[in-house]
């Protein structure tokens, strides 16, 4: 009995040590996350922020997704323009900020800006703390902004300048079928980026109805051609 029972122990014991090491493993890499801020941002880059509020704690999976999503689309990008250019992301790729309100503000009516129209309340209060945050650093001449908020947004974007979207875009880069969302953050950058909604709805274009469809999408090569020509584009 005393030798089975050693012959159990001997089994049980690396399986043991392996769990702990595998455990330990996984805090390390949930730990490992570390931000450092830019700085001095280069002009005509497309900077990317995740924005917390004020009653919620930073989630570092927001971050990872954010961070994923922004690269993948950039690639799209590329593909897409066939010269080699797309937008360029500073080499932290996300920033991270935190917010000024709670998470109810960022959809609800706010006086400090002209707007009335309720499926906008998320864009124009990004907006607005965005230039908050920044001070004078906000800069739309020079610098295109992509913001995730950790809150409840409605989708909506408006040429040119900054691109804003909420927690059930983060939460659907998460699910099991994340490319509805990475095809709707391409399309809300691109009008960051000054391409306008085309006149005509198709479900090929990307600026269309395309992104529900994405990566199976396309610019028009009038598109291409102002993205090809636009300061924010480079060789990459």
């Amino acid at each position: 009995m005393r030798k089975f029972s050693a012959a159990i122990y001997a089994l049980i014991l690396p399986t043991v040590m392996l769990l702990l090491v595998v455990g330990c493993k996984k805090n390390k890499d949930s730990d490992s996350l570390v931000i450092t801020p830019t700085v001095n941002p280069a002009p005509y880059t497309t900077m990317v922020y995740l924005v917390t509020p004020l009653d919620q704690t930073f989630n570092p999976d927001y971050y990872k997704v954010a961070k994923s999503t922004l690269l993948r689309i950039q690639q799209w990008y590329k593909d897409q323009l066939g010269t080699n250019k797309t937008f360029v992301l500073n080499p932290v790729v996300v920033d991270t900020l935190k917010g000024l309100h709670n998470s109810s503000w960022y959809n609800s009516y706010n006086p400090e800006v002209d707007n009335n129209n309720s499926e906008s309340y998320g864009y124009y209060n990004a907006k607005y703390e965005m230039k908050h945050l920044l001070g004078p650093g906000f800069d739309t001449v020079h610098y295109t902004y992509f913001v995730y908020v950790a809150a409840d947004l409605t989708d909506a974007t408006i040429p040119r300048g900054i691109a804003a979207q909420g927690s059930s875009a983060l939460e659907g880069l998460m699910g099991r079928t994340p490319e509805y969302f990475i095809g709707g953050a391409a399309h809300s950058l691109g009008h960051a980026l000054g391409i306008q909604e085309p006149p005509v709805q198709d479900t090929t274009i990307l600026m269309s109805e395309g992104y529900k469809y994405w990566p199976n999408c396309v610019f028009q090569q009038s598109e291409k051609d102002s993205l090809n020509a636009s300061p924010f584009f480079k060789m990459q």
